[in-house]
């Protein structure tokens, strides 16, 4: 059954879910399998993508351009992000933008993806200054995306823009090479997700970061550059310092003993800005950090360039 794809697309960013909790089945066409043999949906996405790869670069008639068109794929056992991209004969970039992905590490056996026959990346269209500087930046003609998306004026709310790039910096957020270690020295001692409760052990919780033990008084840097949104105190966190990132992300230093940064401040990486304590909702001394992106907890762990 086919769709307008731009509905797709609203659901996947507007609901900052992962794909594995849509109902993409009902919406789109499947790709069942990844083997090349005997699959006309896979020969097809490969056919389309190489099509529109050597129109846009070559800067042929936009009337050469194949019809978007967007599968789902479930990922099987032994299957990653990468081998995906690679059979698919995607690229980074587009598989990211589409799926509204974080990082590789999301995509494990059992994961629906959504498969477009195009490379590309997706950008707001009440941004038209990101869509232009797409097009700058990869020399791209507004003409073929306005025939992919089927829209003289761009009036959309996502525009699909094929053969785009993500930027270095988004793609480095991504790969997990972005973010140094708010600490230099210390030990992870809670990692990430559903966990017994530290003061009730007979009750599950979400834990949201990472805690990391570390004598009170241990200097907390700025894990990236950006601006501090909050420094105060916050129930549960005690004393919170929030750094707003690019692209939505932040990131959060909890049960600090003393802050040195005030809201408004910019922040350089490995910027001191606290001392890290015992405040708030807390076993012992230690740092509790998260990283999320637009709202939404991530695993720290997927992002720093030094592990603990």
């Amino acid at each position: 059954m086919k769709i307008n794809y731009i509905l797709i697309i609203l659901i996947l960013i507007s609901s900052a879910l992962s794909p594995l909790q849509l109902r993409a089945e009902e919406q789109v066409e499947k790709l069942a399998s990844l083997a090349y043999q005997d699959n006309s949906e896979l020969k097809s996405i490969r056919d389309d993508i190489k099509q529109t790869i050597y129109t846009v670069k070559s800067r042929r008639s936009e009337k050469n351009l194949p019809e978007l068109k967007f599968y789902t794929y479930k990922v099987k056992e032994n299957e990653n992000f990468w081998v995906v991209m690679s059979k698919c004969s995607l690229d980074m970039d587009t598989l990211m933008s589409v799926n509204n992905l974080t990082s590789p590490f999301q995509v494990v056996p059992g994961t629906t993806l959504f498969i477009p026959n195009m490379r590309g990346v997706i950008v707001p269209g009440n941004n038209i200054k990101s869509v232009y500087t797409v097009l700058a930046a990869e020399k791209i003609d507004i003409r073929y995306v306005q025939t992919v998306n089927k829209s003289e004026t761009l009036d959309k709310k996502y525009i699909f823009i094929p053969c785009g790039k993500i930027s270095t910096i988004e793609k480095s957020l991504f790969l997990g090479t972005a973010f140094f270690s708010p600490i230099k020295f210390g030990r992870k001692t809670s990692g990430f997700g559903t966990r017994k409760d530290p003061f009730n052990g007979k009750r599950m919780e979400f834990h949201k970061g990472i805690d990391l033990g570390c004598p009170s008084g241990t200097k907390v840097h700025a894990a990236r550059r950006g601006e501090v949104v909050f420094s105060g105190y916050e129930e549960g966190y005690g004393n919170l310092v929030i750094v707003e990132h690019e692209f939505g992300y932040r990131s959060y230093y909890g049960h600090l003993s003393r802050k040195f940064v005030r809201a408004g401040d910019p922040v350089k990486p490995g910027q001191i800005l606290a001392l890290s304590g015992n405040t708030g909702r807390s076993t012992g001394p230690h740092l509790h950090f998260e990283i999320r992106k637009n709202g939404r907890a991530l695993n720290p762990m997927t992002f720093l360039k030094k592990g603990f």
